[in-house]
């Protein structure tokens, strides 16, 4: 396993160099406010994914009481078989069916969990009439529903999507949190490092947590 998904976030505690966005999601799970739809956006490997699987894993096991089906349900979402949970890129799934696929399965009933959650990662490769499909179930979605859309390029996002969404903008990370994480991650792999070898990492990364541990690693 690649250093980059061993030490991905688990919780919003963390995810790091995001605060303004994990302050005002755990202000929403605590009052019970999730939103049925997010958009996240912002440059490559700010951790907009990891975030959607943390918001998916909050949605997933939210009023599960029994602690092994809660365990079970947090495995399964790491191991990518629960059957509530759908992750798709939508660089390799542009069209209107592969939508339209989607839809018709959200008017089943969650299976494990009490709800079902969609990720769609760049969601801006979506062909316009696979938008305007996706468009109809953010309006009303079923009440056990959620999307949480991700893309680097918000800009290609039709205004009616990015209407009917909670959208969150992530930033570059800065040097000094990427080379915080670097140095916790080296001492936890037993890895010596010199400090400015971490941070001549984190400027060649330029702002992109995965850039700098890829680089790490190699």
């Amino acid at each position: 396993m690649t250093l980059y998904l061993k030490y991905r976030p688990q919780s919003f505690a963390d995810v790091v160099g995001q605060d303004h966005i994990v302050t005002v999601l755990e202000q929403a799970v605590k009052m019970s406010q999730i939103s049925h739809a997010y958009l996240l956006c912002g440059t490559r490997g700010t951790g907009k994914t990891s975030v959607a699987r943390i918001i998916a894993k909050t949605i997933l096991t939210q009023n599960i009481e029994d602690p092994v089906v809660h365990e079970n349900i947090l495995k399964a979402i790491e191991e990518e078989n629960l059957v509530d949970f759908i992750e798709i890129d939508a660089a390799s799934h542009t069209g209107v069916d592969d939508i339209r696929d989607i839809i018709e399965k959200t008017t089943f009933s969650p299976i494990v969990a009490k709800n079902k959650v969609y990720i769609i990662d760049e969601v801006h490769m979506l062909s316009k009439s696979a938008f305007n499909a996706l468009l109809k179930t953010l309006e009303e979605p079923p009440s056990y529903v959620y999307f949480i859309l991700a893309t680097t390029e918000l800009h290609k996002v039709p205004d009616t999507i990015q209407s009917r969404c909670q959208r969150f903008l992530f930033r570059r990370v800065r040097d000094e949190d990427i080379v915080r994480r670097l140095q916790y991650i080296v001492d936890h792999e037993r890895i010596t490092v010199e400090r400015d070898a971490l941070r001549a990492i984190a400027r060649a990364a330029t702002g992109s947590f995965r850039d700098a541990i890829s680089l790490l690693d190699q």
